[in-house]
């Protein structure tokens, strides 16, 4: 009995890492294929590491990765992290959430007045991922989720509100074409709680 059941285990291992390997390799094309749809040419992506796979529940039907590189942009080298949701059986990319993290140059500010912007407590990727649940809602199929650093602005009008606003590219279905949105994030400026977020396009 034991002598039959170790290479019948070794056999399902083997299986399991074969899968983790091909989820690897779909999540890294899915990457590579989202980011040069930014770009004027083919995005010159470098992993830091490989995707790695992240714990789920018993029984999840959807293998998932997450992961961090490096491409070269039109304004010179950006960083990004993401995360892949890649299907069990088919092992194909169903859903991929990408976020620019590169830092953001920050000019040394001026005297601060009582109503200018406070970006101590700000915290983009709070609103960012807001944005996504709110997409997810509107787009339950929505795929391939990206957020253009560049075009983040900032606003504080009062000392108990400020808003986070900037622009994305999603795909609403596998088979849907590339949709521009922009996002509002409404955040408390003392402890950089995101308020409300609203998703337009």
């Amino acid at each position: 009995m034991i002598a039959l059941s170790l290479p019948m285990q070794a056999r399902a291992a083997a299986g399991a890492a074969s899968a983790e390997d091909e989820a690897v390799a779909a999540c890294e094309q899915s990457a590579r294929r989202n980011l040069t749809t930014q770009a004027t040419r083919p995005a010159d992506l470098t992993f830091k590491v490989a995707p790695t796979v992240q714990p789920v529940s018993a029984g999840d039907t959807q293998i998932v990765l997450s992961g961090e590189g490096r491409w070269r942009a039109a304004g010179g080298i950006r960083n990004v992290r993401f995360t892949c949701y890649v299907d069990r059986q088919t092992l194909e990319t169903v859903g991929l959430v990408m976020r620019d993290t590169t830092p953001a140059v920050v000019k040394p500010p001026p005297a601060k007045k009582p109503a200018e912007p406070d970006l101590s407590q700000l915290s983009m990727a709070s609103c960012e991922s807001s944005a996504v649940q709110a997409l997810q809602k509107r787009w339950p199929r929505v795929t391939q989720i990206s957020f253009d650093s560049d075009t983040r602005s900032f606003r504080q009008d009062s000392i108990d509100r400020a808003v986070l606003r900037g622009r994305g590219r999603a795909l609403p279905t596998v088979d849907a074409p590339s949709t521009f949105f922009g996002f509002e994030c409404e955040i408390d400026p003392h402890d950089g709680q995101v308020l409300r977020t609203r998703v337009s396009g």
